[in-house]
């Protein structure tokens, strides 16, 4: 992929998308751009070359999308509208909804693959949750963690986390609270593995 990087800038216009999120590929091949009625899929190869629809039938916005970044999952990418996300399949230029994942009660602020396990995906929310999902089996989490109760360190702000990383060295989940940052790793996934401080500034985002 590094042999595709140059200097020059391509500016592509989509007036109608009013996207409000956009992810590319971990091939380097294809952007989604997400808009209420429809996803945009955009060939990064030939941009100029017009771009594919999925439709989409729902009143909420698309919050947060990302593809799946491992090579054998490139095809996949999950967006969240509201209290859900869909899992949505990309191959031979056509889309669809493979699945959908509920489990959330209120807005789902953030969504992240994880880095060494392709099946994994993790979704944080306003309901103060942090779900993770085996998407081999999306009838409900195989993990459940709560900013609300004893397992995790005391917080400043319990009405929200709005973000939510899987670290790229490791299988942790780093999750985002105003100070300090759990860490929570697969041995005891119910007890934060340690504790980063940060700024009790409330933390809107974190990538790893």
């Amino acid at each position: 992929m590094a042999a595709r990087w140059s200097s020059e800038n391509v500016v592509v216009e989509f007036r109608d998308s009013q996207a409000t999120a956009m992810s590319v590929d971990c091939l380097g091949q294809h952007a989604v751009l997400s808009g209420r009625r429809f996803l945009y899929i955009v060939n990064l190869d030939a941009p100029f070359e017009g771009h594919r629809k999925i439709s989409r039938q729902s009143k909420w916005d698309i919050g947060a999308v990302q593809w799946n970044p491992h090579d054998s999952f490139a095809h996949y990418f999950a967006a969240s509208s509201n209290q859900r996300v869909d899992l949505y399949k990309w191959k031979d230029g056509s889309g669809e909804v493979g699945t959908t994942l509920q489990g959330h009660t209120r807005v789902i602020s953030d969504l992240d693959w994880a880095v060494f396990e392709p099946d994994l995906l993790v979704t944080s929310s306003v309901d103060t949750y942090i779900y993770i999902w085996d998407i081999k089996d999306t009838r409900k989490p195989t993990v459940a963690l709560s900013a609300v109760g004893k397992s995790v360190y005391p917080l400043v702000c319990l009405h929200c986390i709005p973000s939510c990383s899987f670290l790229p060295i490791s299988s942790y989940t780093l999750t985002t609270h105003p100070c300090p940052v759990p860490l929570y790793g697969r041995v005891k996934m119910k007890v934060p593995h340690c504790k980063v401080l940060a700024s009790c500034c409330c933390l809107t985002l974190i990538s790893a």
